[in-house]
C-alpha cells in the first residue's frame, strides 16, 4: 500500500475521536458452501469463483462494520472495515471517506466527496458497506469493480431532486478525478471475468495465477506475481463521469465513463500502469410491488507494455427478484467475453462464458435472515491449459449463509 493511501486512512481513523455522535451498521455473513470446479483465483488459480473445491465448510462469508459521524455541519465522515479470514491479515478497510452536502434551498442540491469510495455504478450493492442484498455472489461487471476498483480523489454530484418541486423526474450528474488506480485491469487481462462478492482491502495484494508471460523468464518479467490495485504509477488523474435518471421511484436509467488515463509504458514496484476505459448503462426497473428487475451493461479496453498485453471486453446480465412465499426469489443471467488484440501470442487472454444465479432469501429468528445460492459458470479461457487445466470448464456452487445487518 503507498503512502497515498495510508495518509487517507489515517485521517479518517483519527476523525471519530473528534465526532459526538456516531451511527454504526454492519453485516455479518455465515456461510457453509460446496464447491465443484477449478482452483479459485484468490488461490492462485484460473477458477471463476471466489472460493474452490478446497474452501467447501463452514466459514465467514462477509463481515463489515460501517462507521459515520459527522464532525462539523453539513460535513459527514464515513469509515468502512471488512473481515475475511481468507485475506492476510483479516481486516482491512474498504471505504474511507469525506462528504460535504450542504442543505438545499432550492430543488438542486449539490454533494462532494473526498476519500477512497465506489464509483457510482453496481445497482447490486444498495446494502451498508457496498454488500449485495437479492444474492449472495455479485454480477462479472460488479465483481470486478469491487475488486480493481476503488475512487482514491474527489467527486462531484449535482442532482435535481422532482419531488422538491411536486415532479415525477430526478436527474444527477457526476463527475470524479482520482489516483491510485493505474493497476486496474491486470486482473481482468490475465485471470478474465470471476463471479463473487469479494471486495478488495485498500493494502491488500491480489495474486496472479503463475502464467509464463509475466514469469522470470516471460516478456513482461517486470509484473510482480500479484497485483496492488490501488497504487499510483504515473501521477497521471484518471476521471469519470456519470448520469442518472429516475421516475417516480419506479425507473432509474444510468450511464457513465470511465478512464484511468494510465500510462502503458510506466511500471515502478512490481506493477504496470494500464490504460483502462470503459462505458456503462445501468437500468433498474420495478414493475410492481416486491418485482425488481435489473440490467447493466458494459464495455472496453485495458491495456500496458511494449510489448504488451491488450484486450477488449464486454460484460452484461439481467437480474429478475420476486416475492416468493415469506422471502423473495432472485434469478441471474450473466454473459462475459474478452478479446486478445495485442502481438503477443504466447499470451492469450481470450476469453468467453455466461453464469445462472438462483438465489432465495428469508427472515429468520431474531433479526437474521436465510439464504441459499445456486452458481453455475461456464467458460472458455485457454491461457488455462498454461498452467495444466482444461480450457473449459463447468463450475458450480451451492451456497448456504445466515445473514444479519446491525
Amino acid at each position: 500500500m503507498r503512502y497515498g493511501v495510508v495518509t487517507i486512512i489515517g485521517a479518517m481513523l483519527a476523525l471519530p475521536a473528534q465526532v459526538q455522535a456516531l451511527e454504526w451498521d454492519g453485516v455479518i455473513d455465515l456461510r457453509a458452501a460446496q464447491h465443484r470446479g477449478a482452483q479459485a483465483w484468490p488461490e492462485g488459480g484460473l477458477g471463476k469463483q471466489r472460493f474452490g473445491p478446497d474452501d467447501d465448510g463452514v466459514r465467514l462469508g462477509q463481515g463489515m462494520v460501517l462507521m459515520r459521524g459527522e464532525p462539523l455541519e453539513d460535513l459527514t465522515a464515513t469509515l468502512i472495515v471488512s473481515a475475511d479470514d481468507a485475506r492476510r491479515g483479516v481486516v482491512d478497510v474498504t471505504e474511507a471517506w469525506l462528504q460535504w452536502k450542504p442543505v438545499p434551498t432550492s430543488a438542486w442540491q449539490s454533494r462532494l466527496k473526498a476519500g477512497a469510495f465506489f464509483m457510482p455504478i453496481s445497482l447490486e450493492h444498495d446494502g451498508p458497506a457496498w454488500t449485495t442484498t437479492r444474492t449472495l455472489s455479485a454480477s462479472a461487471i460488479n465483481s470486478w469493480i469491487g475488486e480493481e476498483f476503488r475512487t482514491i480523489g474527489l467527486e462531484w454530484t449535482l442532482a435535481h431532486r422532482g419531488r422538491a418541486i411536486g415532479s415525477p423526474h430526478d436527474l444527477s450528474l457526476t463527475a470524479a478525478l482520482f489516483g491510485y488506480n493505474d493497476p486496474a485491469g491486470t486482473l481482468l487481462t490475465w485471470r478474465g471475468w470471476g463471479i463473487g462478492d469479494r471486495i478488495t482491502g485498500l493494502s491488500e495484494t491480489l495474486p496472479l495465477a503463475p502464467l509464463p508471460v509475466y514469469g522470470p523468464r516471460g516478456i513482461l518479467n517486470k509484473q510482480a506475481p500479484v497485483v496492488e490495485s490501488f497504487m499510483e504509477i504515473d501521477r497521471r488523474p484518471g476521471y469519470y463521469l456519470s448520469a442518472h435518471y429516475a421516475y417516480q421511484g419506479r425507473i432509474n436509467v444510468s450511464v457513465a465513463h470511465y478512464d484511468n488515463r494510465g500510462d502503458p509504458f510506466a511500471v515502478r514496484g512490481g506493477q504496470y500502469a494500464w490504460t483502462t476505459r470503459f462505458r456503462h448503462l445501468g437500468l433498474a426497473f420495478k414493475p410492481a410491488a416486491g418485482w425488481t428487475l435489473l440490467m447493466q451493461a458494459m464495455d472496453g479496453m485495458t491495456l500496458m507494455g511494449r510489448p504488451g498485453a491488450r484486450i477488449d471486453y464486454t460484460a452484461h446480465y439481467a437480474l429478475l427478484d420476486v416475492p416468493a412465499g415469506v422471502g423473495n426469489l432472485a434469478l441471474r443471467h450473466d454473459r462475459f467475453r474478452t478479446r486478445e488484440d495485442d502481438l503477443l501470442p504466447q499470451d492469450n487472454n481470450n476469453e468467453r462464458g455466461h453464469a445462472w444465479t438462483l438465489s432465495y432469501r428469508r427472515p429468520w429468528l431474531a433479526g437474521w435472515q436465510v439464504q441459499g445460492e445456486w452458481l453455475q459458470v461456464n467458460s472458455t479461457r485457454p491461457a488455462r491449459e498454461q498452467i495444466g487445466a482444461r480450457a473449459r470448464l463447468r463450475e458450480q456452487s451451492l451456497t448456504l449463509a445466515l445473514r444479519r445487518q446491525f
